[in-house]
């Protein structure tokens, strides 16, 4: 029995000394490989990349749209003139002009619509661009009295906007 147990060491401290033998020689290079141990490279911590800002839009997929917002180019501007049925006039509204208090200076080529009043009054509904949020009204007067201006502009709190004169 004595030989079986010194027959067991013997296995064991060979199988120790195999498994050392083969973990110390590291892992498998190139036949001709020398033993110079290499320097790992050095550990260079991860680049973030600078922050950066909203790419502009390349195509209408990239637009980010308010879902509030109803996507029309044009309001409708409701016109409702009503004065003395006797005094004749005739009516401009532009978008070009200058000026205050009753002394305007206003560019006639640049108006969104022209027309006469009939017994003093015009009722109409026109269509204006978006970006026209400031606009202003001339009646003239046939019996050559002064022109009477109204400065028109956009109210955002308003559903329906409306140029009235009285």
């Amino acid at each position: 029995m004595k030989n079986l147990t010194t027959m067991t060491n013997i296995k064991c401290y060979l199988l120790l000394f195999i498994f050392s033998i083969l973990s110390a020689c590291g892992g498998g290079g190139d036949e001709g490989s020398t033993t110079e141990t290499s320097t790992p490279p050095p550990v260079t911590p991860p680049v973030t990349p600078p922050p950066t800002s909203t790419p502009e839009p390349t195509s209408l997929d990239d637009l980010i749209i308010d879902p509030n917002n109803v996507m029309q180019s044009v309001f409708q501007l409701a016109i409702d003139i009503n004065i003395d049925s006797n005094k004749r006039a005739y009516f401009s509204l532009c978008d070009e002009f200058n000026g205050s208090n009753n002394t305007y200076s206003v560019n006639f080529d640049s108006c969104q619509f022209r027309g006469p009043l009939d017994e003093g009054k015009l009722t109409t509904k026109i269509k204006i661009a978006n970006h026209q949020d400031k606009l202003i009204a001339v009646l003239w007067f046939y019996d050559a009295s002064e022109p009477q201006f109204q400065v028109w502009q956009y109210d955002t709190g308003l559903e329906q906007q409306m140029l009235r004169i009285n």
